[in-house]
């Protein structure tokens, strides 16, 4: 191991593999693909809501598909996307036998972390270019701009630490579709749900900052404890 520190050594990593995703494009053309493919289908399938109103308990009438499920649909798209883009980035080294090397001459947490920073990248660069697509196609609205930004902000964030640690859990066991869903199916339902409520907060006026902080709060804890507990327990992975 050499004697550079762990966040320069991370750096390395996260250039080495944005270098590698330069050439090859895995990860942005399965994300992209999947995005794409997602957006087309879900305007196709919500053509017969657009309209629509319902009413609620209180007998007012709603939209059917309000901007709050269009958001929460709109998350639900992007975890799919993220594991069906991110799912390599811990097999890539095990298949070019790099990993090895990465083994002998960096730190575990340095390679947790710069895997975590290359996934966080991608996945924002993804969700800077669906989420404007997606809003246009829906008609989704922003609703409280802060909040929607402050929303898309840490669950992407919190996502990408989802998928990086359940990456690196099925590339220890050779497998990267049944095991990565199963393992991350867990994490990424309490993400979810975390998510779809501060989502209906986006488009909730109220009066009082605690309530747009609460459920941002919920998300940021989640994505703190994920990385957490990965960077302390990412060696007892990575060296197994």
């Amino acid at each position: 191991m050499n004697n550079q520190s762990w966040v320069q050594q991370s750096l390395a990593l996260f250039r080495k593999d944005l270098l590698a995703e330069t050439r090859t494009r895995v990860a942005f053309g399965a994300m992209g693909v999947f995005s794409f493919s997602a957006l087309l289908l879900i305007s196709l399938a919500m053509v017969g809501l657009k309209g629509v109103m319902l009413q609620n308990s209180t007998g007012q009438s709603v939209p059917a598909w309000n901007n709050s499920g269009k958001m929460s649909l709109l998350w639900v798209l992007l975890c799919f996307a993220a594991f069906a883009g991110l799912s390599h980035s811990f097999v890539y080294e095990e298949e070019t036998g790099t990993a090895s090397t990465l083994k002998l001459h960096m730190m575990p947490q340095a390679v947790y972390a710069g895997k975590l920073l290359f996934n966080t990248t991608v996945l924002l660069a993804v969700s800077l270019v669906i989420t404007p697509l997606y809003m246009v196609m829906t008609g989704m609205e922003a609703g409280t701009i802060p909040m929607f930004f402050t929303v898309m902000l840490s669950g992407t964030v919190s996502l990408s630490a989802v998928a990086t640690v359940v990456a690196a859990l099925a590339a220890r066991a050779r497998s990267t579709g049944a095991l990565f869903g199963a393992v991350g199916l867990p994490m990424l339902t309490v993400l979810l749900v975390l998510i779809m409520n501060a989502a209906r907060q986006c488009y909730i006026r109220s009066e009082s900052a605690v309530q747009y902080v609460r459920p941002v709060i919920g998300i940021v804890g989640f994505g703190v404890l994920i990385v957490t507990l990965s960077a302390l327990l990412f060696h007892f992975i990575w060296e197994d």
